[in-house]
């Protein structure tokens, strides 16, 4: 869902005049003003609240749309419209005569609606919700129930196992703070929608319903020999845990007991957690270690997930050993001591087959004294990994994972011998890493681009966002590139030619933005040689806004016309996610996109002589 401008955003904004005393009478009326844009805001808040109060509010759960619901209570957004409309199908599992229905537009993948309930959720003793649900969409599609309120929000997806007949879902919201008071409906989460029959839902029937009996609260250390029972563990999208008798006594584990994890279908996440019974502190014991058995191969990746009411925070561990016992650490130094679950996600990225490769056994669960991570510091143009940039360097937000690792792919497009590597490993569609510059960026005017070279497996297309952002002015904006190549090393450059004054001194990556976070080959970039240019010169630049080549109408309705004084032989169109949606020879200048949704496209025109690209942004 998109978010607001903060005031928060807004005060930083003006930060810099503090810092120049010969702006200081600016300042001050710069300040002036923002106060009372605040008292402004704060009174029109005031009113939506009131408004909402008087005509946003449904009954409380259960909801049937016989009545107690209509098409006003819907808060629609990005995209997603709701109404309360006659049953398209009575028959099956529900026969009402009055439903919900949900129509997503080309909007935003998350497009939904959300309704107000008049109390908050209590999941003390009915810890599930069900709710019927009827489209033609596909089998397998996705639909995500979120809550939000006063505190922070929890989402938990079904998936389709029908399409054109009724069927319920479930979702689990088991440990769920009794703070949330509005129910949002996200139906092909992940996809946009086109207003089509595939993107219309209907619901109906949303109730609470008996679910799992709330865990347990266990103590840190847990070694599974103080009476711990499968029921202190939440499983979820595909896996089960449990406790056993150890099947693999040695000198590393001699333990009697342990857990046990079976991953068997589902998503790519399945995993279980605990809930301790107080915050996890952070201040004197900052790592985690687990004894960890499994015949899954060397390398498997094991998330271990904190969460509390407010958010959560993962790191990831490497298998270093096949077939015996291994002790697994994650060190959370200089996170905050809030925490109060464990997230188990053994070989996180692929989905279980129950066999013996997704079988995990674990053990020992404790805190322990780690290594101190250094602060991250702040670097300058030009950035390479020979030494002057490492690990502790990046600041890694929302599943983005960056380190400095070897070159697994030395060639004659990047022959350096370290690189850095971004890893999309859960976590949202925005992924990211930071780094800091020692020096505000100086103005675009005359070296107006950001080049670097990246590797991926990612197909061609693959949208690389680079966002430049200041951490004391408020300030950011971004660029992306698309990929033109799969598995090979290329060189792309992202264009603020023209852009501000210096302001900016934090450099973000987001690549392979709003696509797959598996941590995959797919979902893995290799990055190099960040540098200020103004052109590029291997034979796979990406080269933006380029005089000699143009896109006309734009925005345009049934045809593109493509101008340029370098001949081009061929051409792709994605759209916003990076999806091919056309492609063909350019025999001519002119495109037929009259099949094309209304929405923002970019095009992607190849030289076959030269091996040279080039890409423009229209919009239908």
């Amino acid at each position: 869902m998109s978010q607001g401008i903060g005031l928060g955003s807004l005060t930083n904004k003006f930060q810099p005049y503090f810092l120049k005393p010969l702006f200081c009478l600016r300042a001050i009326q710069e300040l002036i003003l923002c106060q009372i844009f605040k008292a402004i805001l704060k009174n029109s808040y005031l009113i939506l609240i009131l408004l909402i109060a008087q005509s946003g509010f449904s009954q409380s759960l259960p909801i049937h749309f016989e009545g107690d619901v209509t098409t006003k209570d819907f808060v629609n957004f990005d995209g997603g419209v709701g109404i309360v409309t006659a049953n398209p199908n009575p028959s099956g599992i529900n026969t009402s005569d009055s439903v919900a229905r949900i129509i997503r537009n080309e909007e935003a993948i998350w497009a939904g609606s959300k309704i107000l309930l008049t109390k908050n959720l209590d999941f003390s003793v009915l810890t599930k919700i069900s709710m019927k649900v009827y489209t033609s969409a596909p089998a397998g599609t996705k639909v995500k129930f979120k809550l939000e309120g006063s505190g922070s929000s929890v989402d938990m997806d079904a998936i389709t196992t029908v399409s054109g007949a009724w069927e319920t879902l479930e979702w689990t919201f088991v440990g769920i703070p009794n703070t949330l008071n509005e129910i949002v409906f996200m139906f092909d989460f992940g996809n946009v929608g086109d207003s089509s029959a595939n993107s219309t839902f209907y619901f109906d029937d949303i109730e609470q319903v008996t679910g799992p009996k709330a865990p347990t609260k266990l103590s840190l250390p847990i070694d599974f020999e103080m009476g711990e029972v499968d029921t202190d563990f939440l499983n979820f999208s595909g896996a089960t845990a449990m406790v056993i008798a150890n099947p693999r006594v040695d000198g590393i584990n001699p333990s009697a007991k342990v857990a046990q994890i079976i991953r068997d279908g589902g998503d790519f996440w399945a995993g279980s957690k605990i809930f301790i019974d107080k915050n996890i502190d952070f201040s004197t014991q900052w790592q985690i270690s687990m004894k960890v058995y499994t015949t899954a191969p060397v390398g498997t990746r094991i998330k271990l997930e904190l969460e509390n009411a407010d958010g959560k925070t993962n790191i990831d561990y490497l298998t270093t050993v096949s077939g015996s016992w291994e002790t697994a650490t994650w060190n959370f130094h200089k996170q905050a001591s809030d925490y109060d679950r464990i997230q188990f996600l053994f070989d996180f990225g692929n989905i279980g087959d129950g066999t013996s490769t997704s079988i995990f056994l674990f053990d020992d669960i404790q805190q322990e004294v780690g290594p101190v991570i250094p602060e991250p510091r702040a670097t300058t143009f030009p950035i390479g990994f020979e030494s002057s940039v490492v690990t502790s360097d990046f600041i890694n937000e929302d599943g983005g994972i960056t380190t400095v690792i070897p070159n697994p792919y030395i060639d004659a497009n990047n022959p350096s011998a370290t690189v850095g590597k971004f890893v999309r490993s859960g976590g949202a569609p925005w992924a990211k890493s930071k780094l800091a510059l020692t020096e505000f960026i100086p103005d675009f005017s005359t070296i107006g681009s950001i080049s670097m070279k990246v590797y991926t497996d990612a197909p061609v297309g693959t949208i690389l966002k680079f966002k430049i952002e200041s951490n004391v002015a408020g300030f950011a904006d971004e660029r992306d590139a698309l990929t033109t190549v799969s598995g090979e090393w290329a060189t792309y450059a992202w264009d603020f030619t023209n852009f501000d004054n210096p302001i900016y001194n934090v450099l973000t990556l987001m690549l392979g933005y709003a696509t797959q976070n598996d941590a995959s080959a797919k979902a893995t970039f290799l990055f190099d040689d960040i540098q200020r240019s103004s052109t590029l010169s291997d034979n796979h630049d990406e080269r933006l806004n380029r005089d000699e080549v143009s896109i006309y109408p734009n925005p345009a309705q049934n045809q593109i016309t493509v101008s340029s004084n370098v001949k081009m032989d061929s051409y792709r169109i994605f759209n916003a996610l990076g999806k091919i949606v056309m492609n063909g020879d350019l025999t001519n200048t002119t495109i037929n996109i009259e099949s094309l949704k209304s929405g923002s496209y970019f095009i992607l025109l190849s030289n076959n002589d030269s091996n040279q690209t080039y890409h423009k942004k229209f919009v239908k």
